[in-house]
């Protein structure tokens, strides 16, 4: 059976902290260990004695992607589960289904979602497939989906901290393109909030787009489209075009 990690990183949302924590708790197959990594100030505090295998650390403002790197070093599980703190699981047995494709010698598995509206508008489904070619297109991907060994690290190195927007999808690029397969676990297992501190939203858009141009240089890309992954929920055949707010 796989020991799994699961890895939070937080800055100053502590309402929706304790949500995402509720829903790990949660899983039939319990994880490890929750490590919370706060990228500003308060998480062990708002965190509290909500359950034993929880640790807080602290990322010292350095950013997100620090941030990450600094929960998978301490992590000590064979797999690595990304949460993001204003995301949620909304399937308990999702980690169950995972540990099954791990143990059949999977490296890397990825979950179906929905867009969650904070403006109580209807969800949209988020469930593409993703391999090596389409990754050099699209990130059709959550990052609150993701599973994978932690021995990857050790074959492909840290995520990228140059690439503050687009670290994910350079990571799954760098697993994919060294020949491991990307599972797809083909049912809807997280919700991915949408609101407007979301730090894929229009206010960051030009920072966003000279960060994809870093990410198509790194990956010797075609120019990409700017998108996020509510404009691929949105865009995707069937969908209707997202009405203007």
């Amino acid at each position: 059976m796989n020991s799994i990690s699961v890895v939070i990183p937080t800055r100053g949302r502590h309402h929706f902290l304790r949500q995402a924590l509720t829903s790990v708790i949660a899983q039939t197959y319990p994880p490890q260990e929750i490590i919370v990594v706060d990228d500003g100030t308060g998480a062990a505090e708002a965190v509290g004695q909500m359950h034993p295998s929880i640790t807080v650390l602290d990322n010292r403002e350095r950013g997100p992607v620090p941030a990450r790197n600094m929960g998978v070093a301490h992590a000590s599980g064979e797999v690595i589960c990304f949460l993001d703190d204003d995301d949620w699981f909304t399937d308990e047995t999702y980690f169950e289904k995972a540990a099954l494709a791990f143990g059949r010698g999977s490296a890397f598995c990825y979950a179906d979602g929905i867009m969650a509206f904070e403006d109580g508008r209807e969800s949209l489904p988020f469930a593409f497939h993703a391999d090596a070619e389409t990754l050099t297109r699209d990130n059709t991907i959550l990052i609150s989906g993701v599973m994978y060994q932690r021995r990857l690290h050790a074959e492909l190195g840290p995520f990228d901290e140059a690439l503050p927007f687009y670290w994910d999808w350079d990571w799954y690029l760098r697993i994919a393109r060294a020949g491991h397969e990307l599972t797809h676990i083909q049912s809807p297992a997280v919700a991915i909030r949408v609101h407007a501190r979301n730090m894929s939203g229009d206010s960051l858009e030009a920072q966003r787009r000279a960060n994809l141009n870093a990410f198509s240089t790194k990956h010797r890309l075609a120019p990409i489209p700017l998108k996020n992954h509510l404009d691929i929920a949105t865009q995707a055949p069937g969908k209707p075009p997202e009405e203007p707010s």
